[in-house]
């Protein structure tokens, strides 16, 4: 497996560029592939069927210039920003047999980033339908997109984010997994209080993937950019 740390210039190029791995690697025989990005300005980004008005505070987001985005996998709406690696695996289905479905992938991939994370002193627990935990606290969600032949997940970990701001750009979500219970944001997420660069080399090591050049399919970032990513009724849609 290859890795790659590549940030690209905005958000919305950048969930393009998860879901371009994804499609070259079903079409154009290129993958299994793990990648890391992390965004330097905060950004909100919607679950694929989520709907504006009912998770984010639309108008603290436009008075303070957070840009809203909406990425194609499901899952709930995060903020990202300076202290949330972003990390991205694109596998094939028949690698494993965990991963021929979505509980299955979702376990398959958390569950080897909370046994490496947990070597590093932090004992990070799966919980809910794709969350890891510290202490009961959620440190990462994540969210999952297939094709016939190969899967995306990826997971946004929090390792030094500011968390005062979550619930300052976000409203508290109607769907809530059950061991989260009443908890408001700051309440119910926490740092994994880890430095990125161990926290991304334990998970290399976790998946056996290398640091490597690699040829970014930027025709398909500009295709799904233009046609969704980018669109503000895509964003919108909900």
């Amino acid at each position: 497996m290859r890795a790659l740390d590549y940030t690209l210039d905005d958000i919305h190029h950048d969930l393009a560029l998860d879901e371009a791995l994804l499609i070259a690697a079903e079409e154009r025989g290129v993958g299994p592939l793990l990648r890391f990005w992390e965004r330097p300005a905060l950004a909100v980004v919607l679950g694929a069927s989520r709907k504006e008005a009912e998770d984010v505070h639309l108008e603290t987001c436009r008075a303070d210039g957070v840009t809203i985005a909406r990425r194609g996998s499901g899952g709930g709406t995060v903020l990202l920003g300076p202290g949330a690696l972003n990390v991205a695996w694109v596998l094939a289905v028949k690698s494993h047999p965990d991963l021929g479905t979505v509980t299955g992938a979702q376990a398959y991939v958390l569950g080897r980033c909370a046994e490496a994370i947990s070597g590093l002193g932090a004992s990070v627990e799966v919980r809910g339908s794709g969350d890891l935990t510290v202490r009961d606290r959620k440190c990462a969600g994540s969210a999952q997109r297939r094709l016939r032949d190969h899967v995306l997940v990826h997971a946004s970990i929090l390792y030094d984010f500011d968390l005062s701001l979550i619930a300052e750009y976000l409203r508290e979500p109607s769907r809530r997994p059950d061991y989260r219970g009443d908890r408001a944001h700051e309440a119910f997420v926490t740092n994994l209080k880890l430095p990125r660069a161990r926290i991304a080399t334990v998970l290399r090591d976790a998946f056996k993937a290398a640091d490597s050049t690699f040829d970014i399919p930027q025709d398909l970032v500009t295709e799904l950019v233009a046609a969704k990513y980018a669109d503000p009724e895509w964003i919108s849609r909900f």
